[in-house]
Parts: structure tokens; C-alpha cells; sequence
């Protein structure tokens, strides 16, 4: 009986640490009244992009999109994204990370992983786990949150 509970906590505890995890710094500026600007990136499947420009839409962003390898305007908030895929039986957002600049500097980060393990909660609709970055990114819930939502059976 012992075996069984340490067997049953041990694949509970590896299963936590091997499951989808979001980690950020939030953009702690004003973006009200901001001009946005999107840098494509042209190595990352198109759908990325077009996730967070209806994230901007949806939340009442005016966003402009330059080409791969633009300077930045240093007075405009310039995303930055980059995002893989991997396959294991289906294809998955394996990890992303999106970047914003503004005045020369960093002022915000997300980024998503997903370990490579055997656990479930890896598969999961792309578009929801992006989304969930740009919440995070723009402080509108926090990394643990996404985590959470992710990884909840009624989310994905």
C-alpha cells in the first residue's frame, strides 16, 4: 500500500512539473493611447500574428505591422514574437515568447513552455494558449493564472 500512494504522489508531482507553464514580467507603462507596433516575424507560422492582432482588435489596440527586421520606433510599443511548434501524434504550441520595447527597453515578457513529457495538457488549441500570453503580457491576469487555465480540462 505504501508503494502505491508514493507510485500515485510521484506520477501526481512529475505530471505538475511536466505540464504546460506561462512565466512574465507584465508591461507596467501606460499603453493607453499608445501606438503599437507588431514586428512580423516570418519564421513563425502565420497564425501566431494573426492571434495577437485580433487580441489588439478585440481589446481596442490600434496596431500598425512592420516586416522581419525593422527598426524600432523608440516612442511605439514594438512587440516581438517568436513561437514553435511540435509534433506528438498532433501538433502543439511547444513554446513561445513575446517581447515588448518601448524608449529603447524591455518593458514586458511572456513566455509559454510546454515540457516534453507524455502529459495531456500539452495538446491545446493555439490561439487560446496565445491569447492567454497577450492577458498576461498586457497585465490583465497573471502568469499563475494562464498556468492554471491552461492546464484545466475546460480551457483548452
Amino acid at each position: 500500500m505504501k508503494n502505491f500512494i508514493l507510485a500515485s504522489i510521484s506520477i501526481a508531482v512529475l505530471s505538475g512539473c511536466g505540464s504546460p507553464r506561462y512565466t512574465a514580467t507584465p508591461i507596467e507603462t501606460n499603453v493607453n493611447n499608445v501606438e503599437i507596433v507588431i514586428v512580423d516575424d516570418k519564421e513563425t507560422r502565420d497564425g501566431f500574428q494573426e492571434t495577437m492582432e485580433t487580441w489588439l482588435q478585440s481589446n481596442n489596440y490600434q496596431y500598425t505591422v512592420s516586416p522581419d527586421g525593422s527598426k524600432h520606433d523608440l516612442n511605439k510599443l514594438t512587440l516581438e514574437y517568436e513561437g514553435h511548434w511540435g509534433w506528438d501524434l498532433a501538433l502543439y504550441l511547444k513554446n513561445a515568447e513575446i517581447n515588448a520595447f518601448q524608449h529603447g527597453q524591455r518593458v514586458g515578457k511572456v513566455q509559454f513552455k510546454v515540457p516534453y513529457t507524455a502529459n495531456p495538457n500539452k495538446f491545446g488549441d493555439g490561439a487560446t494558449r496565445i491569447h492567454y500570453m497577450m492577458d498576461t503580457l498586457f497585465g490583465q491576469i497573471t502568469a499563475d493564472e494562464a498556468t492554471k487555465k491552461v492546464n484545466s480540462s475546460n480551457h483548452q
